[in-house]
């Protein structure tokens, strides 16, 4: 069985740099922005050691469970340690003291729903056209987005920072995860525009949003992602 192979090392990596990134939220030290440039490296490497992993044939059964728990951390924890300390931020007088000390821990339910998601990917049987659920990597970014809004105290923090929207946010993410809802996979088996054509137009409008709103674009991009997916497998004209 061999452990290090050059896949491998990419998803240890992708583990270290997850550790790294959970350090700094636990000390909530540094800029949300900043922190993210780690998680988005975890991101690049996530990437590249499934590719890598498949065009040189160094898939293996230890390779998917080092996958997992390198996922585990660093798209998993991660943004339960993110809403934890919006928990934190957020104003606790509309639910009192004793609440206020209890209700952040409620963050890591989404965590918990990430394992879920990991576990069930695991064992299910890959399909190129679709996730089952909306993958732990799309949900950490989402969050991200939610706390670099949040840090720039603008309108949009009040409407945010609060116990009811974090509360929210938390059930919508964690039901996103464990669901069955089949969502677009971006896996093209060929580049061409038929068959492909609703994946080029999410890729294409998202780069626009993001390029003129940045993270304030990233919630209404995973909508359009969602609605977009939902009339793609369960529509009338999906057949």
């Amino acid at each position: 069985m061999k452990i290090f192979s050059l896949a491998n090392i990419i998803t240890l990596l992708n583990l270290f740099f997850g550790c790294l990134t959970v350090l700094l939220l636990v000390e909530n030290n540094l800029e949300i922005q900043y922190i993210f440039v780690l998680t988005f490296i975890c991101l690049i490497l996530d990437f590249f050691d499934g590719l890598i992993a498949r065009s040189y044939n160094m898939q293996s059964d230890i390779g998917i469970q080092l996958d997992s728990l390198a996922d585990m951390i660093s798209f998993g924890l991660v943004p339960g340690i993110i809403i934890y300390n919006l928990f934190i931020q957020a104003p606790s007088s509309s639910v009192g003291s004793i609440l206020s000390s209890v209700v952040p821990f409620f963050s890591f339910l989404v965590t918990i729903a990430s394992a879920i998601r990991l576990a069930k990917f695991n064992i299910s049987k890959s399909n190129s056209d679709y996730f089952k659920g909306l993958p732990t990597p799309a949900n950490t970014i989402l969050i991200y987005s939610i706390a670099v809004i949040v840090s720039e105290n603008n309108r949009y923090t009040d409407l945010f920072l609060n116990y009811s929207s974090i509360i929210l946010l938390v059930l919508v993410s964690s039901f996103l995860l464990v669901c069955n809802l089949k969502l677009l996979s971006f896996k093209f088996n060929k580049f061409r525009w038929k068959g492909n054509r609703r994946r080029i137009f999410i890729l294409f409008t998202s780069a626009i949003l993001l390029y003129m709103l940045g993270f304030y674009s990233v919630p209404l991009i995973m909508t359009i992602y969602i609605v977009v997916s939902t009339f793609t497998f369960y529509g009338k004209t999906s057949k």
